[in-house]
């Protein structure tokens, strides 16, 4: 069997590192481009690049079977990210590889990624939107992250080409890897828990008031997603991955807390105030996914903690 060139464009974020990991090895060459070498992972080869200034080889990315858009800014908000960067990396350098792949006729899969932050501000108690409610929301939005990624969004809505493209929206996600230390909410949780299993009197957890609704997805079931989208020769379009828990917040911090049987007091919420907290609830309707490739992710997040594991 010939070698599938896997290109990922982004190179230490969450995403582009959990591709990498997916598809090296497997009878796979992973080409990797990024402005910075990888870290805590392996790829054939890396390709530095600054996709402020620099311009990709397309003669030479023309050659992937498949092409990961994962690079981006803006999605951590204690960044503090520059507008001017996030707009560059989450709308023009993504619209200006879709359009130089179509010039040059490539015939591969092109795969980007979409937030369901795009959905904005509102007070739906539940309500499941479609592809076309989150790029075509009027609904007012709080960051120049949600804004930019509708944007490129709606493009990718309404763009056509020879080749197939795939644009996935994606809820809230929680990966194997979140027991390391970091500044997301599931680790940041974890290192708090880990502490007090060690008999350490760590800092309180300031949380915020968690009444937010959102889904929430195992980071490492989206590989099946395109396993799925793959095998079942998914048509080119923009897809909701959903099928994870819905739930608070709130709930989400308790059932972790429950799952290392420290108790999650009622102290911890209300003090901290995040930039979605107008933003009441987020859920994706995946029923097109679902139609087109008979699968959504459903891996629990008491299926993948485990308290015995210790952050480093």
């Amino acid at each position: 069997m010939n070698k599938k060139i896997i290109s990922i464009i982004g190179s230490n974020g969450m995403l582009s590192c959990f591709l990498t990991k997916v598809y090296y090895n497997n009878n796979n060459q992973v080409d990797v481009y990024g402005l910075n070498p990888p870290t805590d992972y392996n790829c054939d080869n890396f390709i530095m690049i600054n996709l402020l200034k620099d311009q990709l080889d397309y003669q030479q990315l023309i050659k992937s079977d498949m092409i990961f858009y994962a690079s981006g800014a803006g999605v951590q908000a204690a960044l503090k990210t520059d507008s001017s960067l996030i707009y560059t990396l989450n709308v023009f350098v993504p619209v200006e590889i879709t359009i130089q792949l179509k010039k040059l006729n490539y015939r591969g899969i092109f795969v980007s990624f979409g937030s369901y932050m795009e959905i904005g501000l509102n007070n739906e108690n539940g309500k499941a939107f479609t592809e076309d409610d989150i790029v075509l929301s009027s609904n007012p939005v709080t960051n120049d992250y949600a804004l930019s990624k509708r944007i490129y969004g709606r493009y990718m809505r309404d763009f056509n080409a020879d080749y197939i493209f795939w644009h996935f929206i994606l809820p809230n996600m929680f990966s194997y890897n979140d027991i390391k230390p970091g500044t997301r909410l599931i680790p940041y949780t974890l290192q708090y828990l880990q502490a007090v299993k060690r008999g350490e009197n760590p800092k309180k957890p300031d949380f915020s008031e968690g009444t937010q609704t959102r889904e929430f997805i195992l980071m490492e079931d989206i590989s099946q997603v395109l396993n799925k989208a793959i095998e079942k020769q998914l048509h080119s379009g923009i897809y909701n991955i959903g099928g994870g828990d819905f739930m608070s917040i709130r709930n989400l911090l308790e059932r972790i807390f429950a799952i290392y049987k420290i108790e999650c007091k009622d102290e911890f919420f209300g003090k901290e105030i995040r930039r979605d907290g107008d933003i009441k609830s987020l859920k994706l309707n995946a029923d097109k996914l679902k139609k087109a490739i008979d699968y959504l992710p459903s891996t629990k997040i008491e299926d993948i903690i485990k308290p015995n594991e210790v952050c480093l």
